[in-house]
């Protein structure tokens, strides 16, 4: 019988509801340190493999593995299968690997549980992965042109006659950039403009950013990370990495207060303190469908309750998306503010977080948006990001939306609270938002 066949065969019945299962992630380390000597394959492996560990699943029950790259490297043009490869899983599982920006793991979430809505696949890995220390350099368009046309040419002659015309200055390598291709301006340069049109002062972002990082330090200390972190040993030395890097428990109001803007160095109010970091890392779930769950004695942690992804104009408020994102989210669920036990708002920069929230809570952005006459309302702070959120812990790109469905469930669980919503916005313009309910 070949493999298809038996994969055939073997197919469960499902009932066509999400649930999130289980998920782990690497540490999540400062770009060009602890990593620096790692890829993206082999922090994806570790946390696919590190996952089916952890719940002691026999591989032939997972049917796909995605990921989400947003910096892809060549080597690895399709992470999730090369990972499928790598780790010798079963032939049959498919991977395919997304880019979505910075809600890329959390459209792999999305996407595994519309696939189980209608009925394939029933069990998925999705997660994401970013190692910002491994990026790919590129030369310029004179530089490839002048290769391509060197391995055309036929005789030495023709190759002599194309290196007369030979250029160094064409060979100089471009570092990547992160701008956006039809603004020209980077996120945080897009942030700073955010802060001047919805009056975010430095002070604000920088209590913002304090608590941030108390509150991770706090989680950290009490425990809380350990169920979803797993320790990765990172070449070349295999020093054992097991706690996120980018957490400063002890950083003041007054230290914050001294770092100098980034992006607008002569008016500019965001800094390296209030705005997360380069960060590499990876992070998995487990999408299955509820009754094959049962099936396989797995006890889900969620419900993969209802998601929704938007675009904004990128030209005029680039990172809004979420004020945009959660009031539809809760409209189309006939939720409100207080009707969310914990909110998970991604934390690319403290300005993109405040600018989201005073949004939300402005009448005049209601209307525009939504044709509310009202303001959506505020969320309050003792339920925003209770354990700390990226400006702390870190941003790989890639990862951030399977972490926080992972350490939401967690957080679910762990508080005894019912439902949650997370919020991500990306580059070009975008956001995605999804609720979540613990698993009675």
């Amino acid at each position: 019988m070949s493999n298809v066949t038996k994969y055939r065969a073997r197919l469960p019945d499902g009932n066509g509801k999400a649930v999130f299962i289980d998920g782990v992630r690497t540490p999540f380390v400062k770009s060009f340190g602890a990593f620096e000597k790692a890829d993206a394959l082999d922090l994806y492996s570790r946390v696919v493999a590190g996952l089916l560990r952890k719940l002691g699943l026999n591989p032939e029950a997972i049917d796909e593995i995605s990921a989400g790259v947003v910096v892809p490297q060549t080597k690895n043009g399709n992470v999730a299968r090369d990972a499928i490869i790598n780790l010798g899983l079963p032939d049959h599982i498919h991977g395919y690997t997304v880019n979505r920006a910075c809600a890329s793991s959390l459209h792999t979430i999305a996407d595994a549980a519309k696939s189980i809505a209608f009925g394939h696949p029933f069990s998925t890995l999705a997660g994401g992965v970013e190692v910002l220390s491994d990026v790919p350099i590129v030369y310029s368009n004179e530089a490839r042109r002048f290769l391509l046309a060197l391995n055309k040419a036929k005789s030495p002659t023709e190759k002599l006659a194309l290196l007369s015309h030979f250029s160094a200055k064409d060979w100089l390598p471009r570092p990547p950039g992160l701008t956006e291709p039809l603004t020209g301006l980077t996120m945080g340069e897009s942030a700073e403009i955010m802060a001047k049109l919805n009056g975010i002062s430095r002070e604000e972002q920088d209590l913002f950013a304090l608590a941030s990082h108390q509150k991770a330090a706090e989680a950290q200390k009490a425990g809380r990370f350990d169920e979803e972190v797993i320790p990765i040993w990172a070449p070349p030395g295999f020093e054992c990495i097991d706690k996120d890097n980018l957490i400063r428990g002890d950083t003041t109001l007054e230290k914050l207060a001294s770092l100098k803007p980034v992006f607008d160095k002569s008016y500019g109010t965001l800094t390296a303190g209030n705005s997360s970091a380069l960060t590499d890392g990876a992070a998995v779930a487990l999408i299955t469908d509820e009754a094959v769950a049962k099936s396989l004695g797995l006890k889900p942690k969620s419900r993969i309750k209802d998601f929704f992804f938007v675009g904004v104009d990128p030209k005029e408020q680039l990172l809004i998306g979420p004020a945009v994102a959660i009031p539809y989210l809760l409209k189309k669920n006939k939720l409100s503010f207080a009707d969310i036990d914990r909110f998970e708002i991604h934390e690319a920069f403290a300005a993109q977080v405040l600018s989201c929230l005073k949004s939300m809570a402005s009448k005049d952005f209601c209307e525009r948006y939504f044709g509310d006459s009202q303001a959506f309302g505020s969320i309050p702070e003792d339920k925003l990001n209770v354990n700390g959120g990226s400006v702390a812990i870190g941003h790989p790109f890639g990862a951030t939306g399977a972490r926080l469905v992972t350490s939401l469930s967690n957080e679910l669980i762990r508080s005894d609270k019912s439902l949650g919503l997370i919020a991500i916005c990306t580059a070009g313009g975008m956001s995605g938002a999804m609720l979540i309910e613990r698993y009675a």
